[in-house]
């Protein structure tokens, strides 16, 4: 994972982008002060037990407070960079802070980076940057046995938490989850006024960075936003490979709908029916709000992907609300792709929640239906082995957002798998990412297969 965004980038006036060997050059031709999220090292700990455990307090420290970078190889006087040193910056010596770091530090920092940085063909001293995120799992302790604590910073220094402050870090702790629960169901909230249901099925998405994007990148612009949109797009059928066609919601449109974003309060939306005068117009196929905070919202009207459609005679179907089930798979990996894209485009790193609902009137049961004939949109029929949904239930996921395609493949799996099983089906509709995995089924089993077998 890159590391975009650090006090270095602040102090030396710069937007979000990876932090390279010529900036900590800068910074130390600066003499950029040591901070809360700054701390100057000159060399490496030395292979001793209570060295390594200095190290693991240090970055304990900052991930239980914003966060932070670690720079070893640069000497520092009253606080203040001064000489850049260098240090050895092998994987040897990189391995060996992770796994200290995994040793000493509960519970364990998943995020941490730890990358070599060297200048242009290898000239000058190398260094060892440690980037520490702000972590939801704070407050870590340090040690083992009967020896731990609870570090934190204060400006440059390394303080230990009294038992009031760490039961404060608890309660903190419990705070934020409960926070982004609540932004996630605020999120898909505020587009349900918007929708035209009806006898429609939407499927709604959210997604929200557990951490904030660098304030600098706070206010994107629209060409910052309609390129968002695009790599997004690009990315999902990446994700989705060779069948991306098949599973394409948002991708497949080829109006002006994903190049005509309207600004709003700290986001940009897109509407399907942008250009509609009628105060009392709902949008009727698809919402995507890109707000400012990294968050995402999406709603799309699955019923629309089945106008044209001849649905099979079949009494079950009767006063019903039809899902074409590989579009929710299809539209879920969309909106990973999406959340992924917008994070890191406004610099933003961490983990990334995702919450996703089918939304309909209550009064009909929703029924997964596909197509018999792969590739053909008649005719339309009932997934075999499936129940209708009365109440359909919201599902959750999480992921990075510097995953790699697998990883966005397997946080939106999740997401359909959980979604599938509300219709009594053991897996989505989704292949498996690995090259090397059998050829999955085209489609899921319609009852005429199930007269076939």
């Amino acid at each position: 994972m890159p590391i975009r965004w650090s006090r270095i980038h602040v102090e030396l006036g710069l937007r979000p982008a990876t932090l390279t060997y010529e900036m900590v050059r800068s910074a130390v031709e600066a003499g950029i002060a040591e901070a809360e999220d700054l701390d100057w090292k000159q060399a490496l700990i030395p292979p001793v037990d209570k060295k390594w455990w200095e190290f693991a307090k240090d970055v304990a420290a900052m991930a239980n407070t914003r966060g932070g970078l670690i720079v070893f190889g640069v000497s520092e006087n009253a606080e203040r960079a001064d000489e850049l040193i260098g240090v050895p910056n092998d994987e040897g010596e990189r391995q060996r802070l992770r796994s200290y770091a995994l040793r000493w530090v509960r519970p364990v920092i998943s995020e941490l980076v730890i990358e070599s940085l060297d200048g242009e063909e290898n000239c000058g001293p190398g260094l060892i940057v440690v980037f520490v995120p702000p972590s939801l799992d704070a407050p870590h302790v340090v040690g083992e046995k009967n020896e731990m604590g609870v570090p934190y910073r204060s400006g440059p220094h390394t303080n230990w938490m009294s038992e009031a402050e760490l039961e404060r870090a608890y309660r903190d702790r419990f705070a934020r989850q409960a926070d982004d629960r609540a932004a996630l169901h605020a999120l898909i909230d505020g587009l349900v006024p918007e929708l035209r249901l009806g006898d429609a099925v939407w499927l709604a998405v959210a997604t929200r960075p557990t951490t904030s994007p660098p304030p600098q990148a706070s206010r994107p612009d629209r060409e910052h936003i309609v390129g968002t949109m695009l790599s997004a797009l690009e990315l999902a059928d990446n994700v989705l490979g060779t069948r991306a066609k098949r599973f394409q919601v948002l991708s497949g449109d080829d109006s002006e709908f994903l190049i005509r974003p309207r600004t709003g309060l700290k986001r940009w939306t897109f509407r399907s029916n942008r250009l509609a005068v009628d105060p009392h117009m709902r949008v009727d196929w698809a919402m995507v709000e890109l707000h400012h905070d990294g968050s995402v919202a999406i709603a799309v009207n699955l019923t629309a992907f089945l106008q044209g459609a001849h649905i099979l005679e079949d009494k079950r179907l009767r006063d019903t609300l039809l899902v074409p089930i590989v579009r929710v798979d299809g539209l879920l990996i969309e909106a990973v792709a999406m959340a992924s894209t917008h994070v890191r485009r406004l610099g933003g790193t961490g983990t990334i929640l995702a919450r996703a609902v089918l939304l309909a009137t209550p009064e009909k049961p929703l029924v997964a239906v596909d197509r018999v004939i792969p590739r053909h949109i008649n005719p339309v029929e009932v997934v075999v082995e499936t129940w209708p949904v009365r109440v359909p239930l919201a599902v959750e996921a999480a992921f990075d957002a510097d995953s790699d395609t697998a990883a966005l493949h397997a946080a939106g799996r999740q997401l359909a798998e959980d979604i599938h099983q509300q219709f009594g089906s053991a897996e989505a509709a989704l292949p498996p990412h690995r090259e090397d995995a059998p050829p999955p089924s085209d489609h899921p089993k319609t009852s005429s297969d199930h007269n076939e077998m």
